[in-house]
């Protein structure tokens, strides 16, 4: 049960109806997430836009690899309802749905090139060891 109430479509503001044909349009379909914050549409906006920026513009890393690696974090940290949507997004991106499991399940298992697998290492030992970071890691990997 959630504790907070979601905006459903008909519920929404002009606004807000907005905000969520993009997210639909972009994902094929709206996160519960999203909708639990339709009662603040500056708060929704901020949000959408943080995820925008972050996840779907191509600038150092593609897209599909963003959320793969979304995807690893996810698996480690066993969010259910984060994992359930990132498993989600990779089909939508072209991604097989076994190389989604692989990735949240034991990324080291797979098919991925051994570039994006250093990655995909890297983010785990970041997830699970963020005070052991070396500067010196994260420059090997760029």
């Amino acid at each position: 049960m959630s504790w907070i109430p979601a905006v459903s479509n008909d519920q929404a503001s002009p606004e807000v109806k907005r905000i969520y044909e993009f997210l639909a349009e972009n994902w094929g379909f709206v996160p519960n997430y999203f909708l639990a914050l339709g009662r603040d549409p500056q708060l929704l906006q901020d949000q959408v836009n943080l995820f925008t920026h972050v996840m779907f513009e191509q600038r150092a890393l593609p897209k599909q690899i963003k959320e793969q690696v979304a995807l690893v974090v996810r698996g480690i940290n066993l969010s259910n309802y984060c994992l359930a949507a990132h498993l989600e997004l990779p089909g939508r991106m072209g991604i097989e749905q076994c190389v989604s499991r692989y990735l949240a399940s034991d990324c080291r298992s797979a098919p991925v090139q051994p570039t994006v697998m250093q990655l995909f290492r890297l983010a785990v030992h970041l997830t699970r060891h963020p005070p052991r970071l070396e500067r010196r890691r994260v420059h090997r990997l760029r």
